[in-house]
Formats: structure tokens, sequence, C-alpha cells
């Protein structure tokens, strides 16, 4: 029993280590958004260095992480907001697959389509290794994921809508452009498949 308990103690610890201190290694493989034909989005250098700023000076605080990539972005020219935001959708559209909406489903013991919008909008604003690592691994979620109870997932979507108001004093209107990929033939709507996730939503 004491051997368990130490066990469990332990994989906690990793766990505590690796969302709040340790990022993943460096993300070798392709960009989702490598051999896109979408017109007018921003370097995915670029737009992952103002994510990865935000992160680091939000100190592991997801509301002012959301504030502080909203203020970068109203110092940015507004066809960068646009830019910015085009390359947002294209990576959210990139990531739409029912292999990682299973994962957050359970991660949250259950996940709607909304949830799983917000979800990825909260893995990207995690920063371009946790993000590709986990669309790759899903599992890796356990490691760094969060149950939506815990963190709302939602306002990362909105920062560039925000700046762009307040810098131009207009809408920005959704890109219309980028369309979702099929995520899949079947979407299997069981916390069995993710075990170990299953266990953080409880």
């Amino acid at each position: 029993m004491k051997l368990t308990i130490t066990i469990l103690l332990s994989i906690l610890l990793v766990r505590l280590i690796f969302r709040k201190m340790i990022d993943l290694p460096r993300f070798k493989g392709k960009s989702i958004i490598a051999d896109s034909n979408i017109e007018n989005l921003m370097p995915e250098d670029k737009f992952w260095e103002l994510v990865s700023n935000s992160k680091r000076n939000s100190k592991g605080n997801y509301y002012v992480q959301c504030q502080l990539l909203r203020e970068q972005l109203e110092a940015l020219p507004s066809k960068e907001i646009i830019s910015f935001n085009r390359t947002f959708i294209a990576i959210m559209a990139g990531s739409y697959s029912f292999r990682l909406w299973e994962a957050a489903y359970a991660l949250n013991g259950g996940c709607s389509d909304d949830c799983f919008e917000y979800f990825r909008s909260w893995l990207i604003a995690q920063g371009r290794n946790k993000f590709y690592w986990t669309i790759k691994y899903p599992r890796i979620l356990f490691l760094v994921g969060v149950k939506e109870f815990i963190e709302n997932y939602e306002g990362y979507a909105y920062c560039a809508y925000e700046a762009y108001q307040n810098r131009i004093g207009q809408e920005l209107e959704y890109p219309r452009d980028i369309e979702y990929p099929n995520p899949g033939s079947a979407f299997r709507a069981s916390i069995l498949l993710y075990p170990e996730l299953a266990l953080l939503a409880w």
C-alpha cells in the first residue's frame, strides 16, 4: 500500500513539474500549416514567439496570459493582428481531429464541440512544443493538461478580436476562407481510451 501511494505521489510530482517548470523537447516535426495554401498568414516563428512571450510573462496565470497577448497584439499594425488571427484559426483548424478530441473527452470527463474548440485554443496558448507534441502524442496531456473546470480554456481565441477592436475601433471579421478538415471516421466517446487522463477528470 505504501509503495502504491509513493508511486502515485511520484507520478503527480512529475506531472506538476512538467506543468509548471519544464517544457518538452524542441519539436522538429512538420508544421500544421507548412503546406497550406491559405493566404496572409503570420509566419509561424513570429506567431509562436508572441504566444511564448505571453506564456512566459504570465507566471502561469491563464487570464493574465490572455491579457498580455492582447496587449502585444494591440502594439502591432492592424494587418499583423489580422495575420496573427488567420494563423491562429489555421492552426485551430489543422488540429481538429477526433484523435485529439477523444483525449480531451477523457481529460474533462466529456467534451462538447464548444469545449473542444476552447481546449485547442488553450493548447495553443501552452506554446509550440507542448502543442505539437500533444497533437502527435495526445497522452502527453497527462503531463501538461488540466480539466476545463480548473482552467477556463476559452479566452485566448478572442485576444486578436479584442486587440483589433481596441486598436482600430472596428470588429475583426472571422476568416471564412479557412475550412476545417474531416476530423476522422468516427468519434469514440469513451474515457477508457485514455484512462490516465480520465483520472485527472475527477
